[in-house]
Order: structure tokens, then sequence, then C-alpha cells
């Protein structure tokens, strides 16, 4: 007797993959957002940023930081930060997400700052030094740079690197610091 519940089928009926998922149609053009759904959310709507835009903000900061104008984090070094399309916030309360590019040979400035982050070799090779102790880096390596440890990031061949923080839990506190430079 199966009463008044059907089982449904035990394998998909539908595989296929849209090329770009209803968040992104509605959330994913740049400065642009639906009137219809304007209500800030604590989280992005988008679950996909994707490289062609990421690979381009940072291809065009360290063009313009060739012309003369600043637009990059130091000589060589573009980061770009991953932001909820409704508030411009960070992708989650609690999360920062960013994208950093040092053109080949570029050194970064000593910095350190409140809050950890893990950090992700996208592409290219080179080295970080935290707390004076240097690593070599390659692709797909993963390194963590604990709260207020110096770092500095060495590029060889070009460097591409993810990153996420939790920077925006110290800023909610009021305890969120950053040092730059020596």
């Amino acid at each position: 007797d199966s009463g008044f519940f059907a089982y449904g089928s035990n394998t998909l009926t539908d595989t296929s993959t849209p090329d770009r998922s209803r968040a992104e149609r509605l959330w994913g053009h740049p400065g642009l957002q639906p009137v219809a759904l304007l209500s800030a959310r604590r989280s992005s709507p988008l679950a996909a940023y994707r490289w062609q835009h990421t690979d381009r903000a940072l291809a065009e900061q360290l063009e313009i930081e060739r012309e003369g104008q600043p637009a990059t984090l130091g000589t060589g070094h573009a980061a770009v930060r991953f932001s909820n399309p409704t508030t411009g916030g960070d992708v989650m309360p609690t999360i920062r997400a960013e994208f950093h590019r040092l053109r080949a040979g570029a050194v970064s400035e000593p910095r350190r700052e409140v809050g950890s982050s893990v950090w992700q070799v996208f592409a290219g090779s080179g080295s970080v030094s935290i707390s004076g102790i240097k690593h070599l880096l390659d692709r797909g390596d993963l390194f963590v740079v604990p709260s207020w440890a110096e770092y500095q990031l060495t590029s060889g061949d070009g460097l591409d690197l993810f990153r996420f923080s939790d920077a925006p839990i110290f800023e909610a506190l009021g305890l969120y610091r950053i040092e730059v430079g020596r």
C-alpha cells in the first residue's frame, strides 16, 4: 500500500547545466541590480564570479599602473575584492574573498593585519615570507597567514592568488587594523 506518497525515480531525469545560473542572470551584470529585488542580503546572491571578469579587472589595473596612474596595491601588485552586489560589501558577513596578481618579478609591500587569511596559488610561481620565513610557491599550493604575522609576496614568472580572510568579523567588532610597509 503506497497510500498518498509516491516515490520518484532513483535516477536524474535532467543532467543539463545552464551556461549561467538564475542568480548570475539577475545579479551578474557589473554595477547593475534588478530593481524588483533591491533589498540588501547578508550574503551575496551570486555563487559564481567568472574568471573572465576577474582576469580582465586585474590586467586592466596593471595596465593603468603602467600608464602612471595609481591603481594597484604597489608596483606590479593588482587585487580585486569579490562583493555582494546587493550591498557592495563582502560576499559573506564573515568572509572576505579577494584575488591578487603580481606581475613577473614584482614584490609586494610587507604587511600585517588583524585576522587570518588562507591563500591558494591559482597560477604562476614565487614565494611568500611569513614572519621572516620564506616559503616557495607553485600552482595549487595553499598557505595560511596568521593574524598580525608580517607577510610579503614575491613573484617569479607571475603569480595569481585567491585569498579569503575573516577580516569582516574584526571590522564589525571595530578591531581591524592593518600595517603596510616597514
